[in-house]
């Protein structure tokens, strides 16, 4: 009897071995390509070599030209640049290159620097010119580098993250960017991507088990909550939005663009992450807890979603908070110098102000609401499905 169990238990022992090489096997695959396939979007998106009129040139030679204009404090360079890209790549032209001495806009060129430069034909004359230093490699470098730290410290959960990040970014500027410049109406659309970011963010952190159903359904709700905040708001308000110098640029380039609805739209998409972050917290955390106590009752279980909902608010508004203060900490300093001209009455009447303050409310409004859904749902979805302490989660 003793010698059964004993071949039984090796037995089961072999098994779950077998079965544990075969995941650990099959992470380093999903480790490895994804890895791979972000490095080659990033190579797409930084490294560009030549687009329209721009194209990489290093900088050959550099010499002051000096001028008998003594009223002036400009000073003139003139710039041989071996061109390595685009056209005219092989190729050594000379470009004028302008600065002022202090100014925070000068581009202080060296020898062997790499640059963005400008090849542009206008009236059969060839213009060349230096537009910035070229950064993408760096940016591109440094992305790289995130990656890695991200997968080795975060294994198959981080690269499955930065998955999501990527594909989250993809849907934003390739899909929803160029629809909404055709024309379709922008508070749909914005929902219907979001539905799509949250579809795919959740199958990829979560998998198509119960803890992924319950937090995407606090997700979606907490969104759809935070974008009729911020319409009940634009409207309470009579935001315009006009929120910017760039606002009145694209509405000038395009004026078919619903300007309202894109604010709108923005307030959706700059709440998602936050609501996502939380009802995925919320979820796992349930799902632990009714694994470890398969005894608690639903309401019990709902009270535990909720506190710990209410210990996350307080970072998570912070989070908002902060991020939108940091984003604007140029303008804070600019109002402090100039308090006589703008006093506080004056700052937050502004539209600009009101648009980014409706966004943070927002915000915060669809993820403190996401907090009571998700542990309503968890609590009746795991004690109407967990049987015994040791149930995993399922797929559905």
């Amino acid at each position: 009897m003793n010698w059964q169990h004993t071949n039984i238990l090796a037995q089961l022992l072999n098994e779950g071995n077998c079965m544990a090489e075969k995941y650990s096997k099959l992470n380093f695959i999903i480790i490895i390509a994804g890895i791979l396939s972000m490095f080659l979007l990033l190579y797409y998106v930084f490294g560009s070599t030549h687009d329209g009129i721009y194209a990489i040139a290093k900088v050959k030679s550099i010499q002051e030209i000096k001028t008998e204009e003594v009223e002036t404090n400009e000073k003139t360079f003139k710039i041989e640049l071996d061109f390595l890209t685009g056209p005219y790549a092989g190729k050594t032209m000379n470009a004028e290159h302008f600065e002022i001495p202090g100014s925070v806009y000068n581009l202080d060129l060296q020898k062997g620097e790499t640059i963005l430069a400008i090849a542009e034909k206008q009236d059969d004359q060839l213009l060349i010119g230096v537009d910035e230093h070229f950064k993408s490699r760096w940016l591109m470098f440094l992305s790289m580098i995130i990656i890695l730290v991200i997968a080795a410290i975060a294994g198959i959960s981080g690269v499955k993250a930065m998955l999501g990040l990527f594909s989250t970014l993809i849907i934003i500027f390739v899909v929803m960017a160029r629809l909404l410049l055709q024309g379709v109406s922008p508070i749909p659309l914005v929902i219907g991507c979001s539905f799509a970011i949250i579809a795919i963010n959740i199958l990829i952190i979560a998998g198509r088990t119960r803890k992924g159903l319950i937090a995407g359904i606090g997700t979606l709700s907490g969104v759809i909550l935070s974008g009729l905040f911020g319409w009940l708001a634009t409207e309470l308000l009579k935001l315009n939005g006009y929120s910017g110098d760039e606002s009145t640029y694209l509405q000038i380039l395009s004026s078919s663009i619903d300007l309202r609805g894109i604010m709108i739209g923005g307030i959706i998409i700059g709440s998602l992450g936050a609501v996502m972050d939380v009802a995925i917290s919320i979820a796992s955390a349930l799902l632990e807890i009714s694994i470890a106590n398969p005894s608690y009752s639903r309401k019990k279980l709902f009270e535990s979603g909720m506190n710990i909902g209410r210990d996350t608010i307080g970072s998570m508004v912070n989070t908002l908070i902060l991020a939108y203060t940091g984003a604007s900490l140029t303008l804070i300093l600019l109002f402090v110098i100039q308090k006589e001209d703008f006093p506080l009455i004056k700052i937050m009447n502004m539209e600009f102000i009101c648009t980014e303050v409706v966004r943070s409310l927002a915000g915060l409004f669809g993820m403190v609401l996401a907090i009571p859904i998700t542990a309503l749902v968890a609590s009746i979805v795991y004690t109407h499905s967990l049987n015994s302490a040791c149930e995993t989660d399922k797929e559905v």
